[in-house]
């Protein structure tokens, strides 16, 4: 059965160990046979800390994961605002790599890349994806929860699958209502093989950039993507049917749909953590993608 963890807690590098314990064994098998690891963060802005990812939820998957995994952990991001290096120093994590041999920071805007071309509704696009993606047989993506100004929420499949988009060519993704259907056709080249969601400070109303701080005291962690965006949505305090590209790939069988599909969860209650998040000011119009 599918399994999400799920712990309260008010500190990031603590939760992000309780939050992995439950699945220690299970991550253990999957890394077994890899010498490295990708671990996509989120620079939506180097400017704005609130709409980055937690440094300390970072360390906190790394310092869990080194006595079961010997090989590279390299933290990934290409900033869409700002520059990607200034980023990595500001908030912490080149210091982190510069300490530790195993680990490395890269901006996935020097990766080779594939051009990949992308059909939807009314039309098509041709896009370039960072092979560093696209060719890692493990991608973790580590984000916090936040509001947004065209898909409702971005979590972590989303973290990925715009991330991996040359900075240059991001702006394609925003075809109005057919944003949903270019994100879940990008998930065909590249998918997170494990999410860790951090709400313990989330960013709410006019995300992912200007929203304001919500302490909503959680994290959600799982090997599947789907069921842990879809919980973390649902302690938002959203409808999981008004988040259009997580429905497309529940259709393409992409993972498991909290509370609709039997999933296992470990840890606190959902029904206790529940602290809606204001949605962005356009949310009414978003949620009618269909």
């Amino acid at each position: 059965m599918t399994q999400v963890s799920l712990v309260a807690s008010k500190k990031s590098y603590q939760g992000a160990w309780a939050v992995l314990e439950p699945l220690k064994k299970e991550l253990g098998t999957k890394l077994k046979n890899l010498d490295q690891i990708i671990i996509k963060i989120n620079f939506v802005s180097t400017h704005t800390e609130l709409a980055t990812t937690p440094f300390e939820t970072v360390k906190g998957f790394i310092d869990f994961v080194k006595p079961i995994f010997g090989g590279k952990i390299m933290i990934v991001e290409e900033a869409t605002l700002g520059d990607t290096q200034v980023g990595f120093e500001r908030y912490g994590f080149k210091k982190l790599a510069d300490k530790d041999r195993q680990i490395e920071v890269f901006n996935s805007d020097l990766s080779q890349t594939e051009k990949v071309r992308i059909k939807y509704p009314h039309g098509e696009l041709t896009l370039l994806l960072a092979k560093i993606y696209t060719q890692s047989p493990f991608v973790v993506s580590i984000c916090r929860a936040k509001t947004h100004d065209a898909v409702v929420v971005t979590l972590g499949i989303k973290n990925l699958l715009v991330g991996a988009i040359q900075n240059g060519e991001r702006f394609k993704v925003h075809q109005g209502k057919d944003i949903h259907w270019v994100l879940a056709a990008i998930a065909q080249y590249t998918y997170p093989d494990m999410v860790i969601i951090d709400g313990v400070e989330g960013m709410e109303g006019n995300g992912p950039v200007s929203g304001k701080l919500i302490k909503a005291g959680w994290l959600a962690a799982s090997l599947d993507a789907l069921a842990a965006d879809s919980l973390a949505a649902y302690l938002m305090g959203f409808d999981i049917k008004d988040i259009g590209y997580l429905n497309l790939l529940k259709e393409a069988e992409f993972g498991k749909f909290y509370p609709r599909d039997e999933i296992e969860i470990i840890g606190d209650d959902p029904r206790q953590l529940i602290i809606p998040f204001k949605p962005h000011a356009t949310f009414e119009s978003q949620r009618q993608w269909r």
